[in-house]
């Protein structure tokens, strides 16, 4: 497995050659997934990813979404579920240069039964709120996105949504346990901040009482900017 991994990724290589700025080549890296065949080879200018491809069994993928942005962590995790099928949730994040607070996640969701992969990116924000509700206890299985939205840059505090990944791909679905312990968080937070009064505040804990009581899901689903890019299948 991991010679084919090699020679596909030098593979890619070859082929990204003749389109890569030979000044550029030292900033040439791939990123590896440990437990999958999947690699992220990563064109690098001034710290900043300037072209991006993802390799996978079904073939290489350009990734738009992480252009202008620099790598700073990635996390395999083993997303089975309620079917007891081992699926992997391979997840990547590219900080903003000049503002390292704004966060671009980008979700590879791998499903070697199906022989699928799915993509997904979403801007994020790395806050206080952010930190408080990713130390959240969390069910097998489920996972949080936390969002960043262009109208909340002087308020912090913004909606969380509950990701599983089944074996049609990755699926928003309210967990009401989880939304029941992250309405007193986000209460606490937005009073420590002075926000608890405002019209933003108001929205997002409204949203998130829905969700606990899984309510008004279909509208609230409209608001969630983790966008899927592409699936793929391989044979």
């Amino acid at each position: 497995m991991k010679k084919r991994l090699f020679v596909a990724i030098f593979g890619l290589l070859f082929v990204l050659l003749p389109f890569v700025n030979t000044e550029a080549l030292a900033f040439l890296s791939i990123v590896t997934a440990k437990q999958c065949p999947l690699y992220l080879v990563l064109d690098e200018k001034d710290g900043t990813v300037s072209q991006a491809y993802l390799g996978t069994p079904a073939g290489s993928f350009p990734i738009k979404s992480v252009e202008g942005y620099r790598p700073i962590q990635e996390v395999l995790l083993n997303a089975k579920n309620d079917d007891g099928i081992n699926r992997f949730l391979w997840r990547l994040e590219f900080a903003k240069p000049d503002d390292p607070i704004e966060v671009m996640q980008l979700w590879v969701a791998y499903m070697p039964r199906e022989k699928t992969i799915e993509v997904a990116s979403g801007k994020t924000a790395h806050n206080e709120w952010y930190r408080i509700a990713s130390q959240l206890p969390l069910p097998d299985g489920v996972f949080l996105f936390v969002s960043c939205e262009p109208d909340g840059q002087d308020e912090p505090l913004s909606h969380v949504f509950t990701i599983t990944l089944t074996k049609k791909g990755l699926a928003f679905v309210p967990i009401p346990e989880v939304y029941e312990k992250l309405i007193p968080l986000a209460i606490t937070f937005s009073q420590s901040r002075g926000t608890f009064d405002s019209e933003r505040t108001k929205q997002i804990i409204g949203c998130l009482t829905h969700l606990a009581q899984n309510e008004n899901v279909d509208n609230i689903a409209r608001i969630l900017n983790l966008k899927k890019e592409f699936k793929a299948t391989w044979h």
